[in-house]
C-alpha cells in the first residue's frame, strides 16, 4: 500500500519542490479538514450526511479502512473549500481531494484510539496530545515510507 502512498507524494513533491514540503502540505491538510470538521466526530458526521457512513465508520476500529475515491470526497466537502484547503497548504488546485482520499482513512483511524471516537473537536494522537499535537505530516510520511 505504501506504493499508491509513495507515489501521490512523489507527484506532489515534483510540484511542490520536495517530498519533504508535499509531506508537511498533505499533513496540514489533514490537520485543517479534521479539525474545521470538528475532529473526528465531524468527519463522521459530514460522511454519513452525504451517504458514505459505512466508508467513515469503517475508519473508526481495529478493522480494514473501506477506500473513499477522490469524487467522493468532492460530495462531502464543497469544491470551493477543497481549492481553498489546497492553497491555503501550498498544493495544487484539485489536488486536495485526491490527498484527503488516500490519507484522510488512516488520519480518522489514527486518531480514534481503540475504536472510539473522542468527543466533538477532541483529536487525541498517539502520545494523548490535544487537537493541534497530532503530527499528521509524520502519518503521512511513515505511510508513504518517508518517515522510516
Amino acid at each position: 500500500m505504501s506504493g499508491v502512498f509513495g507515489n501521490l507524494l512523489g507527484q506532489l513533491g515534483g510540484m511542490l519542490g520536495g517530498s519533504s514540503n508535499a509531506q508537511a502540505g498533505a499533513g496540514g491538510l489533514l490537520s485543517t479538514v479534521i479539525n474545521d470538521a470538528g475532529g473526528p466526530a465531524g468527519i463522521l458526521a459530514k460522511f454519513q450526511q452525504s451517504g458514505l457512513g459505512a466508508q467513515a465508520e469503517s475508519w473508526v476500529g481495529n478493522g480494514h479502512n473501506l477506500p473513499v475515491s477522490p469524487e467522493q470526497i468532492s460530495q462531502v466537502f464543497p469544491p470551493e473549500q477543497l481549492d481553498a484547503w489546497a492553497q491555503q497548504h501550498g498544493l495544487p488546485a484539485g489536488m486536495a481531494s485526491q490527498v484527503l482520499a488516500h490519507f484522510l482513512p488512516h488520519a480518522v483511524d489514527a486518531t480514534t484510539p481503540q475504536g472510539t471516537v473522542p468527543p466533538q473537536g477532541d483529536v487525541q494522537g498517539p502520545g494523548g496530545s490535544g487537537a493541534g499535537g497530532f503530527d499528521f505530516a509524520g502519518l503521512i510520511g511513515r505511510l508513504g515510507g518517508l518517515g522510516k
